[in-house]
């Protein structure tokens, strides 16, 4: 713990160092190399962080380093898409205030769909766009484009679920679901099998009393689970609280829960996240009772 504090610490300073000395100088080809390196180490860092409480106080500083970065270079798709991914995993993961969920999340979106219409003119105005021509243009993408559309798809879908009481927001998971589905088809296994977690979560939101496919739901996120060999907790605490939940299926609700709480969360490049779903995993079993 001691150690990636200090490691935390350490890339903090470095990186505010560095940053002002770059604002002040405008030295605009060393932000896009030095600073996009930094950025990226400060990424795996959180990811590998086994300490919620001391990212969530850490992030906004650099989020306020990254708007700065910004402002220099507006046009560097790699900064875009770090600040669409951190803002985006901020609000969802840690921000309790809905007004503030709604800002960061709208930012997150803003800078994911900039970025895609910067790294590909044919990406540009995805948000506006017929989804006959959405479709059109997901399909000419290929497996290097997968980390554009994995940060796009974080950004979209949370600004999505927090604008969920917006039903112009709400008719662009179509879109987000497109983008998922081409996931799928370049490659299931990218990044734990999270385009299957993402799949499980969209085709649970009809209830099955509503016409829902429940089974396609199961499927989704038993494979998340299978290609991530059971590392990525979430997709566990998602299938129980999206799946399980809506289906009533209190065994397999209590199964999955009791199985995030118990499990080693350190993962390389899950240990953040793990660690809260197992919070979340621990929410969802003091509230089974009342539930079922």
């Amino acid at each position: 713990m001691t150690q990636m504090k200090g490691r935390f610490v350490k890339l903090a300073i470095g990186t505010l160092v560095l940053a002002l000395f770059m604002i002040q100088c405008g030295c605009q080809v060393v932000i896009s190399s030095a600073t996009n390196r930094l950025f990226k180490d400060l990424e795996a860092s959180i990811l590998n962080s086994d300490d919620p409480e001391l990212i969530e106080a850490g992030i906004p500083s650099f989020l306020i380093l990254l708007d700065g970065m910004l402002q220099q270079n507006p046009r560097d798709v790699s900064l875009l898409l770090v600040a669409a991914q951190l803002k985006s995993s901020y609000a969802t993961a840690f921000v309790k205030d809905e007004d503030r969920q709604k800002r960061y999340t709208t930012k997150a979106r803003e800078h994911a769909l900039t970025a895609a219409c910067l790294d590909k003119a044919n990406l540009c105005d995805l948000d506006t766009k017929p989804f006959s021509e959405v479709e059109s243009v997901i399909a000419s993408l290929r497996e290097s484009d997968l980390p554009l559309l994995f940060a796009l798809t974080g950004a979209w879908s949370s600004w999505i679920l927090v604008h969920s009481d917006d039903l112009r927001a709400v008719a662009q998971l179509s879109k987000v679901q497109a983008i998922v589905e081409r996931m799928l088809e370049l490659d299931e296994t990218y990044e734990f099998g999270t385009p299957h977690m993402y799949m499980g979560v969209f085709m649970s939101l009809v209830p099955p009393a509503l016409g829902g496919d429940s089974e396609q739901s199961r499927y989704h996120f038993e494979r998340a689970i299978s290609l991530s060999e059971g590392k990525n907790l979430y997709a566990k605490v998602l299938f129980a609280e999206r799946f399980a939940r809506s289906t009533l299926d209190r065994e397999l609700h209590d199964r999955l829960l009791d199985e995030v709480i118990s499990a080693d969360p350190t993962v390389e490049g899950l240990t953040l996240q793990n660690r809260l779903a197992q919070q979340r995993a621990r929410e969802l079993k003091d509230s089974a009772d009342d539930f079922f």
